[in-house]
């Protein structure tokens, strides 16, 4: 299924010659091991190549991308380094440029990003760019010539975008990009745990750089430059039984480093004060050396590593590895990774190799950020001066003239940050966490109840985002739609002010979140969902110019006290420019799983895109299960297979009991798929929506009706045991 859709996605995208020569790639893709290895740069119309070095066969990017040139390194530095690295393609254009990158969703990856300047725009600037790279929604590292980056992730669909983003200092390129499954190793990463490799070293004497072949998985392992005088270096040439979590290639494992005999610890440190890097480390071990007891503790920063109440004792002739268990960073950015023998060792502490990664943020539901249309300012450009101009704003790896004047006459209040900290009570109530940043519960001087989103320094959210929300909110105003009291921009802090929901969102009552273990009612949910839709509808046909959300999904469908519902976060939400226009052209954006297929293709932006995300959330609601269950794909494919049943049974919440008009039930579902289907003429209007959960919450309350009225009918049938399974059906 994930490769048909795949092609269909191929088919939309790509020209008639270059269907070919994509279908060549994925039958060397599915025929090898999984591998895909991307020649950035490499002419379309060339079929491909085995790198003689280490046996891959590599392919052009042209299917893969469909912005960005194509470029030759200059003279002196071809020949010279692989293939690969002859070529690069740059993108000139562009905030955001990215790569589609086929994946599976519920696996597990190594996406590897290779960069080699080789002066290939002539310019000798290599010292001088700098760029962003994202994976997904999500903030990788920051990239500069002559590196490579690798990341460690779980896919959470069937295509993964890995981004470069133009931060103003110089034009992103990229030389090569590989894409590795990484089967079931590496068990701490997660959907809610991605890690970029920050160092992956082996130890020993005489060690050579280490990659497939003889690392099945295609990592790279670099030999330890820098090498402690006082460490003895060990090495065998027999079997040695490799982790089943890691699969160490044999070739790390035969290479050793030990402490000398007179020293008892081993110790590595580095120094990284990058506020935003967090790290965890993975330490390597395999003792070939079986004469006497070997013991120690290991020690990250101070913190023990492996099982508190007991020392390491690596087995004879079988790798182990011994890993943090969460993240850490340390405030003055010194570490140091420690290895202790113990008091009953006799030989000194030993270590093959180690892995250090740093955490990729990312939150869940995923949110894919919008273009950024924001002008950026060029270092060389010399329009504004922070001196003289307060309005020069520097936002995480962008330098960003704001529109600060666009809001001067917004009829929303404007706070200081001292006001937030007043009425927040120092930020102490934390009541939940978006892709913008934190939320908490604020209570201002009459009385009103609030909730504050303070966007964050990890935030993929930026001042676009920002200003786009000010302005929705403020030229909006519907019983359905979420009210901005307010808004903090005061230097570095920006800040929404909310009216406060205080029953959360509709997504954690679906999923139970927060201790809200008592489901919702149908009833409950129909009304709910109705409400929402009426507040869509009003963004689509109510307004002076339609407003198309963007981002509808359960998360963004908060509930008030008597769980009235309000359409929630207009971050990426797009206005049209006139009355008579048909769609907007913009970059997909909005969360995997709830993205109109029809828009993420063409990126023709409409009211349909919105229906569609409507209609998820629908059979969410239906079925109270998420859009996107690894192994069992997309919501929409699972209802399809069981409406081909006829059985109501197999699609309906069970936590509902059966408490709900089939017809009703039978409603919703219908309206669902006719906003999910792939034609966007076939779809319906969110007015047409609204009147049919009208007609099904009439159905629902008739049926809640039926059964008041049979209790009251008959005081002896109220109390007869016949009467139990007819009251709570």
């Amino acid at each position: 299924m994930a490769l048909s859709l795949l092609a269909l996605f191929l088919l939309l995208i790509i020209s008639q010659n270059q269907l070919q020569n994509m279908i060549d790639h994925l039958c060397i893709y599915m025929m090898g091991a999984g591998f895909l290895s991307i020649d950035c740069g490499l002419d379309a119309n060339y079929s491909g190549y085995t790198d003689p070095s280490s046996g891959i066969f590599y392919v052009s990017d042209e299917p893969y991308v469909d912005t960005g040139e194509n470029h030759m390194v200059a003279a002196e530095y071809q020949g010279s380094r692989s293939r690969y690295f002859q070529t690069v393609r740059s993108f000139p254009s562009g905030l955001r440029n990215c790569y589609a990158l086929p994946t599976k969703a519920g696996d597990k990856y190594l996406a590897r990003v290779e960069i080699s300047y080789g002066n290939y725009d002539g310019k000798n600037s290599s010292s001088s760019v700098q760029f962003d790279l994202h994976l997904g929604a999500y903030y990788w590292e920051t990239a500069t010539p002559d590196h490579t980056y690798e990341a460690l992730f779980v896919a959470w669909a069937a295509w993964t975008p890995v981004c470069l983003v133009n931060t103003g200092r110089g034009t992103p390129f990229v030389s090569a990009m590989d894409l590795r499954p990484m089967a079931a190793l590496y068990p701490p990463v997660s959907p809610a745990l991605f890690m970029s490799a920050y160092s992956r070293q082996s130890l020993g004497q005489n060690v050579l750089f280490t990659r497939y072949p003889d690392d099945t998985y295609d990592r790279f392992w670099l030999p330890m430059v820098r090498i402690n005088p006082r460490w003895v270096n060990l090495s065998t040439t027999g079997p040695i039984q490799p982790d089943p979590n890691f699969m160490q290639p044999l070739t790390v494992l035969r290479k050793a480093v030990t402490a000398a005999s007179n020293e008892t610890t081993l110790t590595i440190t580095w120094q990284e004060n990058k506020k935003a890097y967090s790290f965890m480390a993975f330490l390597h071990f395999a003792d070939f050396q079986n004469t006497q007891p070997r013991q120690f503790d290991i020690y990250f920063n101070g913190e023990q590593l492996g099982a508190s109440d007991k020392p390491h004792n690596p087995a004879f002739m079988a790798a182990s590895c011994v890993y943090s268990s969460s993240m850490y960073r340390a405030t003055d950015g010194s570490y140091n990774i420690t290895i202790a023998s113990t008091a009953m060792s006799v030989l000194p502490p030993m270590l093959n190799a180690l892995e250090i990664y740093t955490v990729i943020p990312n939150d869940s539901p995923i949110t894919f950020p919008k273009d950024l249309h924001l002008t950026l300012v060029q270092p060389s450009v010399s329009t504004y001066d922070s001196t003289t101009d307060s309005r020069l704003v520097n936002v995480p790896g962008h330098t960003i003239v704001s529109h600060e004047d666009q809001l001067q006459n917004t009829e929303n209040r404007r706070f200081t940050y001292k006001e937030l900290e007043k009425f927040t009570n120092n930020f102490k109530r934390f009541i939940g966490k978006g892709g913008f940043g934190l939320v908490y519960y604020g209570c201002l001087g009459d009385g009103t109840e609030v909730a504050v989103k303070m966007r964050s320094e990890s935030s993929t959210h930026g001042l676009d985002e920002f200003l786009a929300e000010v302005q929705s909110l403020t030229t909006v105003h519907h019983r359905n739609l979420v009210s901005l009291v307010g808004y903090c921009w005061e230097g570095d802090h920006l800040a929404l002010v909310y009216e406060y929901m205080p029953k959360g969102t509709l997504y954690d009552h679906l999923r139970g979140k927060h201790g809200l273990a008592e489901p919702l009612n149908w009833k409950t949910r129909v009304q709910i969902v109705l409400e929402a839709a009426q507040g869509l509808d009003y963004l689509h046909k109510g307004c002076n110019l339609p407003i198309i959300h963007r981002d509808v999904k359960s998360s963004n469908i908060l509930l008030g006290q008597n769980l009235k519902a309000k359409i929630a976060d207009f971050g990426l939400s797009k206005t049209y420019i006139t009355d008579t226009q048909t769609h907007i052209s913009a970059t997909a954006a909005g969360t995997p799983g709830y993205i109109d297929p029809e828009y993420f293709l063409t990126g023709r932006l409409t009211e349909s895109s919105d229906v569609y995300s409507f209609g998820i959330v629908l059979l969410e609601v239906a079925t109270g299960e998420p859009p996107m269950v690894p192994g069992n794909g997309h919501i929409v494919k699972r209802v399809k297979q069981m409406i081909a049943t006829g059985d109501i049974n197999l699609i309906a919440d069970a936590r509902l009991r059966d408490a709900y008009d089939v017809s009703s039930m039978w409603k919703v579902l219908d309206i669902a798929m006719m906003c999910t289907v792939d034609s966007v003429a076939q779809r319906p209007t969110m007015a047409a929506v609204v009147s049919q959960l009208r007609e099904s919450l009439a159905l629902e309350e008739a049926r809640e009706d039926n059964i008041i009225c049979a209790s009251q009918g008959s005081n002896v049938e109220a109390m007869s045991p016949a009467f139990g399974p007819l009251a709570i059906r």
